[in-house]
């Protein structure tokens, strides 16, 4: 009967982490979608950017993993993983709402501060996700080829 139990944790468990994988996966491409749209906001001399189809696509997809993360069924061994994922859904949702306010006429550093730190916060607690349950790890690009060999080169230059 106990064995029957924890066969029965275990199968929820793994159903959790696939499910929640999914969910962390598409929080990172829309990420990435917004973070690229933010920084053009943020560098462009022309304020009135308007969202490209990929931005709109993101704002959809945004809205499906918020859905999807509240359709997840939490074991309790997964209780603190669920709560930082659905804290990087809800951060990503704000970057929408501090993107659009960027784009505004008149739009200044308090607003684009407020896009900055809606993206650190949700993709912080999307790192904060990798390090409790195994498979959700992030790539660290600072730790990639090209990352070093910038730093090479870097070193080199100042040599």
């Amino acid at each position: 009967m106990a064995n029957d139990a924890v066969m029965g944790e275990d199968q929820a468990m793994l159903e959790y982490l696939s499910a929640a994988q999914a969910v962390q996966s598409l929080l990172k491409q829309i990420l990435s979608q917004v973070g690229g749209y933010a920084l053009l906001l943020m560098t462009s001399k022309n304020s009135h950017l308007q969202p490209v189809e990929a931005i709109i696509s993101a704002q959809k997809a945004v809205e499906q993993a918020m859905d999807d993360v509240r359709a997840l069924r939490v074991p309790a061994d997964a209780a603190h993983h669920y709560h930082h994922l659905k804290k990087a859904a809800q951060a990503t949702c704000w970057t929408f709402a501090a993107a659009d306010a960027c784009r505004r006429a008149g739009a200044d550093e308090v607003e684009r501060d407020a896009l900055a730190r809606a993206l650190r916060t949700a993709t912080g607690h999307l790192r904060t996700t990798a390090g409790l349950l195994p498979g959700f790890e992030l790539v660290d690009f600072g730790q990639a080829c090209c990352a070093m060999h910038a730093q090479m080169a870097n070193s080199e230059r100042s040599a």
